[in-house]
C-alpha cells in the first residue's frame, strides 16, 4: 500500500525539463561550432537546427533566434543557390 501511495503523487519536473532543454541547446551549439571549424557545414547546420528546437521547447526564444540567425548566416554563405 505504501508504494501505491507514492506512485499516486505527481512530481512537477517541468523546471528540470526546461533546464535540460537549455543545456542540450547550449551543448549542440558548441558542438556545431566545432564542426564549423572543421569545415563540416552540413553537420553544423543539423546541430544548429536541433539546438533551435531545444531552445524553443524550453521557451528560450532569444537563444532560439540567435541560433536561427547563425543557421541562416552559414546556410547563405556556404550553400548559395545558383
Amino acid at each position: 500500500m505504501d508504494c501505491q501511495n507514492r506512485m499516486d503523487k505527481k512530481i512537477d519536473t517541468s523546471a528540470q525539463f526546461i533546464e535540460f532543454y537549455k543545456k542540450k541547446g547550449d551543448y549542440l551549439v558548441s558542438l556545431s561550432e566545432n564542426h564549423f571549424k572543421n569545415i563540416e557545414y552540413r553537420k553544423c547546420l543539423e546541430l544548429l537546427n536541433q539546438a533551435y528546437s531545444m531552445y524553443m521547447k524550453g521557451n528560450y526564444t532569444e537563444l532560439a533566434e540567435k541560433t536561427k540567425q547563425r543557421f541562416m548566416e552559414i546556410k547563405d554563405k556556404y550553400f548559395k543557390k545558383e
